[in-house]
């Protein structure tokens, strides 16, 4: 039986047993135990090591954001070390306001259900990607990031991570977890990718190969042409309103090592 079909089975399985299983590892009001992200104001990407104690243990981060929205964008996934032992084959991701109010929780995607969230700025960035599949199954594109779950204003806000059989209420904080106590599934990383509204996100790489050159400039030319944008990027580099030939002499002037366009 391949590894896709149980995940689902196993995924469907979960969802019901939220409904049987009582509300083991459950938080209500504001977290006591949490780790201080501080202020995510820079330009970059945070890699955190998650162990669970106990398979229903939830894991909670707070932080402040200057925001995610069409200037800005904040993502959040989890890909383990590597697919062997004990890792998470369910992850959860809440995402909480300062109030203890849920704002969103993440989908599952790719053929090992990693979870994923993509706020703010819609000009998509390459998709997950994962460490190579165990040998006999194929690999499988995720969504890209283009911050399809919205916009998050600036402020505090709260993360939790939880395996299996997490469940996340609307209001106060409130998480629960059926997930037996000595599940063995308890690793992974959590990833938070920050661009701040004030730091322009000026990605060269049109075409997703990994690299920002010569080939990006013929992609982009080729889209103001009228051509095919299979990466979905926007083709308004220069963020002036217009898709012309300011943007390709923009690319040109980033790739030469002039930077982000004013």
């Amino acid at each position: 039986m391949s590894m896709m079909i149980c995940t689902r089975r196993h995924a469907r399985w979960a969802m019901w047993a939220i409904f049987a299983v009582g509300a083991a590892g459950s938080v209500k009001g504001q977290p006591s135990v949490f780790t201080d992200l501080g202020s995510l104001s820079s330009a970059e990407t945070r890699v955190l090591p998650i162990h669970l104690n106990t398979g229903d243990e939830m894991r909670w981060f707070r932080c402040t954001i200057d925001g995610a929205g069409e200037a800005g964008f904040l993502d959040l996934w989890t890909i383990p070390s590597c697919y062997c032992g004990g890792f998470v084959r369910l992850p959860r991701v809440g995402v909480y306001d300062s109030s203890g109010t849920r704002v969103r929780v993440s989908d599952l995607v790719t053929e090992r259900t990693e979870a994923m969230l993509t706020f703010g700025a819609g000009d998509p960035r390459p998709p997950l990607t994962v460490i190579p599949p165990p040998e006999g199954f194929d690999p499988e594109a995720a969504p890209p990031f283009d911050g399809r779950d919205g916009v998050l204003p600036p402020g505090e806000y709260w993360f939790v991570f939880g395996s299996g059989l997490a469940a996340f209420g609307p209001s106060n904080w409130l998480v629960t977890n059926g997930t037996p106590p000595n599940d063995p599934e308890r690793d992974t990383v959590l990833y938070i990718r920050i661009q701040p509204p004030d730091i322009p996100y000026c990605d060269g790489d049109f075409n997703w190969d990994g690299n920002t050159d010569q080939d990006d400039v013929l992609y982009l030319a080729n889209v103001l042409a009228g051509g095919e944008n299979p990466t979905g990027r926007w083709a308004d580099y220069n963020r002036d309103g217009n898709e012309d030939q300011d943007d390709l002499l923009a690319l040109v002037h980033t790739i030469a090592g002039g930077g982000c366009p004013e």
